[in-house]
């Protein structure tokens, strides 16, 4: 989402997980839009990759994933029997082939396959726990309207900000939940909002979200008709629309709108997050439907989460908790 020669190019996050080998790289390589295109794929979930209605999957006691219904989607043993490294039905035998879109931080520092930045690190991590060596990935650039239509797929899984929803799930497959976000406010630093703290602060303006996503639902429910909503195409064009006074204020995913203020839109911050609506806002890996994978995939994101990696990748890459909630 970065140009070329963008200055987050030239940056090394520390405690990134250890740089990968020559990995293998299909179609076109994702392109790096200039800095104010940087949030444009923010999924139509999304973002944040998001719907408008959330039913998320909440991690089971035992280390599965539990879905809104009440479902484990925890491997039985005939399921891990399936899992073992090579035997895995992928596309590509012998690869795994993950979808992606544009790049943007925090998701992704660079090209995809950096091994750098949230979702890049959480692939290998779990390419490694299905038996995949990092020169084994092969990442494909795809559209979100792919990643989440019900077309068959180019690619094993995809890893792009797509949070869990029951009328995703008659679509496509997910894996167990890999992340629980929330929505964030950004404004201007120089702007009549920059002190804004609670809901009541912000009443009377022009509110920007992205069009069919969960910014759209969380920013109604959290103003009703105390504030103008204004709906974009992309976050990309919110965020320009924020630095040129058009707006005052832009609702997207924390994580996201933290990287926003920091790496493409510096002017800006994040005051706070919006109430949740419904169940919490969760991110899974995305699979075709009824997909021999998903079980083995749930299985590797569960095991990222029992033994800590999760929260490493979560510490490392992102940067959201001290932020406070609007009341």
């Amino acid at each position: 989402m970065h140009s070329d020669d963008h200055p987050a190019n030239a940056r090394s996050r520390l405690g990134s997980t250890a740089s990968h080998p020559e990995r293998k790289v299909v179609t076109v390589r994702l392109s790096r839009p200039a800095a104010a295109a940087a949030l444009v794929p923010l999924v139509a979930l999304t973002l944040a990759a998001c719907s408008s209605s959330d039913d998320g999957a909440e991690p089971a006691a035992d280390g599965g994933a539990e879905t809104a219904q009440g479902e484990s989607t925890e491997p039985t043993d005939d399921d891990a029997a399936t899992c073992e490294p090579g035997s895995l039905p992928t596309l590509t035998d012998g690869t795994l082939t993950v979808g992606a879109s544009d790049p943007f931080e925090p998701w992704y520092v660079g090209e995809p396959s950096s091994g750098e930045g949230f979702e890049s690190a959480l692939v290998y991590a779990v390419a490694d726990e299905l038996g995949y060596a990092a020169d084994d990935v092969e990442w494909t650039s795809v559209t979100f309207e792919q990643i989440v239509s019900p077309a068959i797929k180019p690619f094993d899984l995809a890893a792009y900000q797509t949070t869990i929803t029951e009328e995703r799930r008659a679509a496509v497959d997910f894996s167990s939940p890999y992340l629980t976000t929330r929505q964030g406010v950004i404004v201007s630093d120089d702007g009549a909002y920059a002190d804004a703290s609670s809901l009541a602060d912000l009443e009377g303006t022009k509110v920007g979200v992205t069009a069919s996503q969960t910014s759209l639902d969380v920013a109604e429910a959290a103003w009703g008709d105390a504030v103008e909503i204004v709906p974009f195409s992309g976050a990309g064009d919110g965020m320009t629309a924020l630095t040129s006074g058009t707006i005052d204020a832009m609702v997207m995913d924390v994580d996201q709108g933290v990287a926003a203020s920091t790496v493409y839109f510096p002017d800006t911050s994040v005051v706070g997050t919006l109430p949740s609506v419904g169940d919490p806002e969760q991110l899974g890996l995305v699979l075709d439907k009824d997909s021999e994978l998903t079980a083995c995939v749930s299985q590797a994101v569960d095991t990222l989460a029992d033994d800590g990696t999760l929260d490493e990748l979560r510490t490392t890459w992102l940067d959201s908790d001290e932020i406070a909630d609007l009341s």
